[in-house]
């Protein structure tokens, strides 16, 4: 009598939960080092950017002055280019911030020669101290009550002339 042969059926490999649960674990622990990292080069291209934006219209400013003698007025209001500065300033003077809100020219009683991020209805600045003082450290002495780049009034100002 003929015996019928069964194979052995075939094995599939597969993960086990153990080796799974590993991996998560593993990669867990990654992306938990790499946040930080991740937030502070964020921080700094975003201070840099607000800072040779500064610079870059501070620069514009400066010479407009010495070509007309004198400060263009302020009072234009978030995001609006005084018509003295129409062709100095580029595009990004109306753009929204790296750090939100709008630039605003300020020349009144509190400030000569300003230039302030401030709050423009829907895009609101940041409240992100940190990356506030990593600009006031930047650019002036890390205090954002004293020196040419401070807090006041809800705006973030870098003063050019006090």
């Amino acid at each position: 009598m003929l015996q019928s042969h069964r194979w052995p059926a075939k094995r599939q490999r597969a993960f086990t939960l153990i080796e799974i649960a590993v991996v998560v674990v593993i990669i867990g622990l990654l992306a938990a080092l790499g946040i930080p990292g991740y937030r502070k080069v964020t921080l700094k291209s975003r201070a840099t950017a607000t800072v040779n934006d500064f610079r870059v219209f501070s620069a514009a400013l400066n010479t407009a002055s010495l070509q007309n003698s004198g400060w263009p007025p302020g009072g234009y209001g978030p995001g609006v280019i005084p018509p003295a500065m129409t062709n100095a300033f580029a595009v990004t003077f109306t753009a929204p911030t790296p750090i939100g809100g709008k630039y605003e020219w300020i020349s009144d009683s509190t400030y000569k020669a300003a230039i302030g991020i401030t709050t423009d209805g829907s895009d609101k600045l940041t409240d992100d101290v940190e990356l506030i003082e990593m600009i006031d450290r930047m650019m002036d002495d890390g205090d954002t009550s004293t020196g040419n780049v401070q807090i006041s009034v809800g705006k973030l100002v870098y003063i050019i002339e006090p």
